[in-house]
């Protein structure tokens, strides 16, 4: 199967290359690409490497030095040049058939959904290293976003939204990530069954799961007063209005970050395997680069909602790592995590950015956001706990057969 994940990808290659060149054959329409997002004039720019990405690949037996060179180089271009490139075809097609830009937008994302498939199968499965794996998995999550950005078809809404909050790269993403951690040797458990343990314990579940509920409801509604009674019990809710903008942007969320929190957690355990801290630290450290992740929304915001922004996300990305670790459920971080944000953005300014005026009532939201989750992450990673978690972690990283690999 790798073979043919190259041959396509060389395939992918030589069509990225006539895409570029008849760009650059028609200025008339590279400008009107470039008036519509700058963005273009970068890809434009960086095609010429499509070539020698090409003739690396063509290359049979090159040095591994070589080999490695030309690996870095197509995770840090290919995704942007090729799948953008392609993304800018549809732009190129809708401007000639406007009349059939649903059709031609539907066609173009289904097949850019599996755009990256063969990317996975022959680049992404051969990185080894952990700090490799990291910067791939985050590299790709963002390059996904900027590539939704350059999509736009003049009059449909459902499409130019979808694309717009990255509910669209949120699926892209999703679909690579299987392949890729496929590569790496794992199989991907959308949802790990349980699996009868002496130390599993359905209290704990059900506690998971309504702090879940809780936290839900009371990110979204409660942190109102200046006391830490009404902090914690004062509730109020907005003016709500439901559009497919707030239902995608919290999709998204729910399942591309959830989707990244997957494969760090899968690149950590991994490296941390013959360590007793494997479980402990890997939550603890898939949480941190969770809430860095939220430092990109400063300069939208100001810092120091910001920094409580990633504080609570530091936090939440504890829980939700515990959370995945005890239950083995993909799903239910993806539907808590998209809950979390779909009843904020619902609210009228809900998705306006965040504001700190530093008053005893914002201390009080962001000190109880971050010790309550850490708190549950110290009993957590105790006891049977604990056990139930290296548990999962072992089945989470259980190898496929040789015969099931690429």
């Amino acid at each position: 199967m790798k073979e043919k994940a190259r041959y396509t990808l060389i395939a992918e290659l030589v069509l990225g290359i006539f895409f570029y060149l008849f760009l650059y054959l028609n200025p008339g329409l590279r400008h009107q690409l470039w008036l519509q997002h700058n963005e273009v004039f970068l890809l434009i720019f960086f095609s010429p490497l499509l070539v020698l990405m090409l003739l690396l690949e063509l290359w049979q037996k090159k040095p591994p030095k070589v080999d490695t060179f030309n690996r870095w180089l197509m995770i840090i271009f290919w995704p942007l040049l090729s799948l953008g490139g392609w993304i800018e075809l549809m732009n190129v097609v809708v401007k000639i058939w406007p009349r059939m830009g649903a059709i031609v937008a539907f066609i173009f994302l289904l097949i850019g959904l599996v755009w990256l498939i063969p990317f996975a199968i022959a680049v992404g499965a051969e990185v080894k290293w952990t700090v490799s794996r990291l910067i791939l998995v985050f590299w790709m999550m963002e390059n996904l976003m900027e590539i939704c950005t350059l999509g736009h078809i003049p009059g449909n809404k459902f499409f130019n939204t979808i694309l717009s909050t990255g509910l669209w790269a949120a699926f892209a993403y999703t679909i690579w990530a299987c392949f890729l951690v496929r590569g790496w040797g794992y199989n991907f458990d959308f949802n790990l069954k349980f699996k009868t343990s002496i130390n599993f314990s359905d209290g704990v579940l059900a506690f998971l799961i309504v702090f879940g509920i809780v936290d839900i409801i009371w990110n979204a509604f409660g942190g109102y007063g200046n006391n830490l009674f009404s902090v914690l019990f004062s509730y109020h809710v907005d003016p709500m209005k439901f559009t497919l903008n707030s239902f995608s942007q919290a999709a998204e969320a729910g399942i591309m970050e959830e989707m990244n929190r997957y494969l760090v957690i899968i690149v950590l355990l991994y490296a941390l395997r013959k360590t007793k801290w494997q479980v402990s630290m890997t939550i603890f450290i898939s949480a941190l680069f969770f809430g860095l992740l939220h430092f990109t929304n400063f300069g939208w915001q100001k810092l120091a909602p910001t920094i409580a922004q990633a504080a609570s996300a530091f936090s939440i990305g504890l829980f939700f790592a515990v959370l995945y670790l005890y239950t083995g459920k993909l799903w239910l971080t993806m539907l808590m995590h998209f809950w979390v944000d779909f009843l904020i953005f619902l609210q009228e300014n809900g998705d306006h950015p965040g504001t700190w005026n530093g008053s005893t009532g914002e201390w009080l939201v962001a000190i109880i956001s971050v010790v309550v989750p850490v708190c549950i992450y110290l009993w957590m990673i105790t006891g049977k706990r604990k056990l139930v978690m290296q548990e999962n972690s072992s089945r989470i990283l259980q190898p496929l057969n040789n015969n099931l690999m690429y």
